[in-house]
């Protein structure tokens, strides 16, 4: 049978597990917005571990990380480096998230906002940024699934093939399953590309040179193995993969999905370990190793985002059909959540907050699955353009670098009693306003339009809330309080001492 055959019958395999999957999700769904969106709030360790790692880790992990290791060599480890800081990250901020999510059944990061500063038009900030962030990060998903089915079958089957297959699937499961869904197809996907990542892992580590690889390629290609002391990119890179973990919409709602904290705190533990040392290392062992000599055939800079198609086109069919295969996984696990995270914003945040306040939930919920077949539709026709069909790494970064405007606003309510609601909008339009003119204006500046609208956002934050004021102060300080009390056991006496959290834990 041709590659093209067994490549098609391989993914109807797979597909046909994910919707049996899906399809025995939605049997538990209750139509509520609560549990269509955050699958009732009651995901374990495991299921837990894997969603959040399987949603952040996808085809770009797969394909364009590699590529850019293959390009830019051993600076881009950073993309290793940062992982580490998310089993910090879900204990400092997850843990916030979730005892409020949990406290006041918030479904979206906006919900928080506008009942933390008291300010709608917060929210509406937050949801508007949050969907236009995602939308790159969504594309990136189906254009990679699309281009490794074209590549590996030789260009049999068309791009737009993989753009329907990609889009129309995962539109369906999501609208069948939702939440619960999404979760319970990640962790299967999860472990499936994951140990596809390492197989890959190991068999480019044999077939170039076992463990005398590296070395070899120190003399091939010594500039790959130099740290060119790109700082402001790295620093770039980390800013947006370290805080995307848990500012990015679709991943702040799987803390909402948690049991418990514990849960969190077990995530954290075993978070470093899948998230670096298998995907990050991964990725970058195989982009390195591709630059031995007639590792990968036909391989330049052009198409290095194609590495593994590549590498297994020339291997029996069955090979490339199965990493074809593990590649889709790894776009629909995060291009699920992504998307049912995009719907929850429109709908819950600007639809039914602004113009249907009185939906019912199954009416919401409703609303909540024709929404999901809109996004996915626009989605498809979004990959047909140029511009979403370049390097993956770059148009993931541009997601990563429009939500990363919202960190400084999402500190204040979690961390810091000092922020105010007109800090926290003035940091939104400063570094968002930042971002853009960079972008659209091409200006060279040391630092990247994200980390420059980053630094920028955190300084208008800052100077903003030390000279104005809000009217709800204490109920502001209440909130901290609570959150100290619950996290540390510690009470406070807020108009006496005053006392902030960073102040409390030294003691």
């Amino acid at each position: 049978m041709s590659q093209a055959v067994i490549t098609i019958f391989v993914l109807a395999i797979f597909l046909v597990i994910l919707l049996i999957i899906s399809n025995y999700a939605s049997k538990s769904n209750v139509a509520t917005p609560n549990d269509f969106y955050l699958a009732g709030r009651g995901l374990g360790t495991i299921v837990m571990t894997m969603t959040t790692g399987a949603s952040y880790f996808s085809t770009w992990t797969l394909l364009g990380s590699i590529g850019q290791h293959y390009r830019e060599g051993v600076w881009f480890v950073a993309f290793a480096a940062w992982a580490v800081l998310h089993a910090l990250f879900i204990w400092i901020f997850g843990a916030r998230i979730w005892y409020f999510g949990q406290k006041h059944k918030f479904i979206t990061p906006g919900d928080m906002m506008e009942k933390y500063y008291k300010s709608p038009g917060l929210k509406l900030l937050f949801a508007i940024v949050g969907i236009i962030g995602l939308v790159p990060y969504m594309l990136i998903q189906i254009t990679g699934g699309a281009q490794s089915l074209n590549s590996l079958t030789a260009e049999t089957i068309p791009y737009w093939v993989g753009v329907l297959i990609m889009g129309l699937f995962v539109g369906i499961i999501v609208f069948l399953s939702g939440g619960r869904g999404a979760a319970w197809g990640d962790t299967f996907m999860g472990f499936f590309f994951g140990f596809v990542l390492l197989f890959v892992t190991l068999t480019f580590l044999f077939k170039a040179g076992g463990f005398n690889a590296f070395k070899n390629i120190a003399e091939i290609a010594p500039e790959i193995m130099t740290n060119k002391g790109n700082f402001w990119p790295i620093l770039e890179t980390a800013l947006g993969l370290a805080f995307g973990f848990w500012i990015m919409p679709h991943m702040w709602q799987k803390f909402y999905s948690a049991k418990s904290p514990l849960i969190l705190a077990k995530t954290s533990i075993i978070t470093p370990f899948w998230n670096s040392w298998l995907m990050a290392l991964g990725a970058l062992f195989i982009g390195i190793l591709a630059h031995s000599p007639g590792v990968v055939p036909g391989l330049t800079a052009e198409n290095s985002d194609r590495i593994i198609p590549l590498f297994f086109s020339g291997y029996p069919a069955i090979f490339g059909a199965i990493i074809v295969a593990a590649i889709i996984a790894a776009g629909i696990s995060t291009i699920n959540s992504a998307l049912l995270s995009s719907a929850s914003l429109l709908v819950n945040d600007i639809y039914i907050r602004f113009f249907a306040k009185n939906l019912s939930n199954e009416e919401a919920t409703k609303v909540a699955k024709i929404t999901i077949l809109i996004m996915t539709l626009i989605t498809m026709i979004f990959a047909f353009l140029p511009v979403a069909q370049g390097f993956l790494i770059p148009i993931a970064g541009l997601g990563y670098g429009i939500v990363l405007q919202l960190v400084p606003a999402a500190f204040g309510a979690l961390m810091w009693r000092g922020g105010t609601k007109a800090g926290a909008i003035a940091s939104i339009i400063i570094g968002e306003a930042t971002l853009v003119i960079i972008k659209v204006f091409s200006i060279s500046l040391p630092v990247g339009a994200a980390t420059a609208g980053f630094i920028l956002g955190f300084l208008t934050f800052i100077i903003g809330s030390l000279l104005t004021k809000d009217a709800h102060q204490a109920e502001k300080d209440a909130v901290h309080d609570e959150l100290i009390k619950v996290l540390y056991g510690k009470e406070v006496q807020t108009e006496q001492f005053k006392l902030s959290e960073s102040e409390l834990i030294k003691r």
